[in-house]
């Protein structure tokens, strides 16, 4: 019998060029999950995933599902995926799901955090592929307002990446947070789909606002223009992380769990829940 299984995978994304298998056989999470599994199962799954992070950018709750018929009991499956794969990749958890689970198009929103320490002239190097160690004086107040007017339905063209194309740059961000915790900034954003390197840019150019680079109405300008020209900078990937993703409470995949979500800073569970959106 053909089986539908879902994974939580967490990963740390220095030394992946991404999450999605590419040309030329570079290091990427999906191309060791595919060996792996193809050891495991003895055939090669076809893999979905909930969101395909870029190079550099971590995950604290990927999801992936595949097929199979090979018989054995879900709960061993992420012991067994542990034994075999790197260290920076872990399998936290496996579900049996029903047969039209997928976990890209089954998933209600994504949720997003991205972290920084401004003002560090001296960086810490124990954190440098963790956050962004950012050397410019911010203000906080002036980044929280502009962070928070992103709540709400807009077109993101501006924020997405030159020469990438869809039909339709609309996206509407159900939830966004901003707050500070012993010295670091915390980013957060949720919202059914992201475009590439959408948050980057959003947070590099929210930077640039809050350090007086750009007046603060450029950043309504951009969105109502969809012109990239009026965007800032892209902020580097290692602060941000695949944070959580949100699938209808019917299918019982919490993926919020204290122990991998609260480094380097806590826990943050917003008030949206998947029966809301």
């Amino acid at each position: 019998m053909l089986r539908n299984l879902a994974v939580h995978i967490t990963y740390q994304g220095t030394d992946f060029n991404g999450y999605q298998i590419q040309p030329g056989e570079p290091r990427t999470v999906q191309a060791e999950l595919q060996t792996v599994l193809e050891r495991l199962l003895r055939h090669a799954p076809r893999i979905s995933c909930a969101g395909r992070t870029d190079a550099g950018v971590h995950a604290y709750a990927q999801v992936v599902n595949f097929q199979t018929e090979k018989d054995f009991p879900v709960d061993r499956l992420a012991p067994a995926l542990n034994s075999m794969l790197p260290g920076n990749v872990r399998a936290v958890q496996a579900w049996e799901m029903p047969a039209d689970f997928s976990a890209r198009f089954s998933a209600l929103a994504r949720h997003y955090r991205y972290i920084l320490r401004p003002h560090e002239s001296t960086q810490n190097p124990h954190l440098r592929n963790s956050i962004w160690q950012c050397r410019y004086d911010l203000d906080f107040e002036s980044l929280k307002q502009s962070w928070l007017s992103l709540q709400g339905q807009h077109n993101f063209q501006a924020f997405c990446k030159s020469g990438s194309y869809r039909d339709s740059y609309d996206i509407s961000v159900h939830w966004c947070h901003a707050w500070q915790w012993q010295g670091f900034w915390v980013l957060e954003i949720i919202a059914q789909s992201f475009l590439y390197n959408m948050v980057r840019n959003l947070v590099g150019t929210m930077v640039d606002i809050a350090r007086g680079k750009l007046p603060p109405e450029q950043l309504q300008q951009a969105l109502a223009s969809g012109e990239r020209q009026l965007s800032g900078s892209t902020a580097p990937p290692q602060g941000l992380y695949l944070y959580n993703v949100l699938y209808p409470a019917a299918l019982g995949l919490e993926l919020l769990q204290p122990n991998l979500h609260n480094w380097p800073v806590p826990l943050a569970d917003p008030d949206l829940k998947p029966d809301m959106l």
